[in-house]
């Protein structure tokens, strides 16, 4: 069929909303004219203005970051799993002995400055890409600017800030250069969106403590194992949101496919979740380090116990491809 009008189509989005646009182009109606179409569509979000969500912001904020970096000639990526991680994007920049240096960016559109806390989590994750030979480096891309204390605690770590626009004068006066990357980093992100409306992937939401000593089980032993099978994974405290706690955790059990629950520890606010969970009739693959622990109410339920993370690692691999029939 010929290309449709665009003019209309976007008219039907204002007036409908995203949800039927995406379910249109996924269907294949429009053939060959499919990814001009998706690259047409993520290109005039931003000039929506106003009218974008605090998520599309983000995502052209991202974007933004992408098509600086790429203008100033390096190779970008963008939602790259690394080690079980997300990461909104990778940079790799050749230095003139030919060697290539790799950065994981993580982009932050907050309204106000950025605190420690985020610095310190995102030294945690870069150490850890560090020691497996990942990245070189690791960059926070803040809108708002960054805490004094930030800014110490990523001089102590390693950790690169940039405000946004400090990364805007880098291309001031190569506005062509910066066009051409905008335009490169749209079709990348118009063949992921088409990936994203044909294959929607598994979801997992994991509830355990929000204790330091659970960071390895989660990201070796749960978050890596899952992914690798192509599994989108999430932890509460890894959302971006406006919303309370309960209410974000309510919302994600009743969107996601299966839940993963650590019992190791008897915490109120774990068995809690794991009662939404059962409530809301999720598949729940609950986890434990000594089956003595279990508490009496979970007993009659199979937990997967667990001595280590390899273990762990091993056996939830084989407990998921069961649980979604891989």
């Amino acid at each position: 069929m010929p290309i449709p009008d665009k003019d209309e189509l976007w008219a039907k989005l204002e007036k409908t909303g995203e949800s039927e646009v995406r379910i249109k182009l996924a269907s294949g109606i429009y053939g060959k004219w499919k990814i001009p179409l998706i690259e047409e569509w993520l290109r005039r979000k931003p000039a929506r203005g106003s009218k974008m969500s605090v998520y599309e912001e983000a995502v052209a904020f991202e974007r933004k970051v992408a098509a600086i970096f790429r203008a100033l000639g390096a190779k970008v990526e963008h939602d790259i799993s690394l080690a079980g991680n997300q990461i909104d994007i990778l940079v790799s920049e050749k230095t003139p002995s030919g060697s290539v240096i790799k950065s994981a960016i993580e982009c932050k559109y907050y309204s106000r400055p950025i605190g420690v806390d985020l610095v310190n989590s995102l030294a945690g994750l870069s150490a850890l890409l560090k020691s497996r030979g990942l990245i070189d480096k690791a960059l926070l891309v803040a809108r708002s600017g960054f805490t004094r204390s930030a800014r110490s605690a990523a001089k102590e770590h390693g950790i690169e800030l940039y405000e946004i626009a400090d990364l805007e004068q880098r291309v001031a006066g190569s506005e062509k250069l910066y066009a051409e990357a905008d335009a490169e980093i749209g079709k990348q992100l118009a063949e992921q969106a088409e990936k994203t409306i044909t294959q929607k992937p598994k979801r997992i939401f994991v509830v355990m403590p929000f204790d330091p000593e659970f960071n390895d089980i989660y990201i070796l032993g749960i978050r890596e194992v899952a992914e690798k099978l192509g599994i989108v994974v999430e932890r509460a405290d890894e959302i971006e949101h406006n919303q309370s706690i309960p209410e974000l955790i309510k919302e994600r059990i009743a969107q996601c496919d299966a839940v993963i629950a650590d019992t190791s520890k008897p915490n109120p606010n774990v068995f809690y979740e794991v009662g939404l969970a059962h409530g809301a009739a999720k598949e729940t693959i609950l986890l434990c380090r000594d089956a003595k622990s279990i508490p009496f109410d979970l007993g009659s339920i199979n937990h997967l116990v667990y001595s280590g993370i390899v273990e762990l690692r091993e056996r939830l691999e084989k407990r998921i491809r069961t649980t979604f029939g891989l």
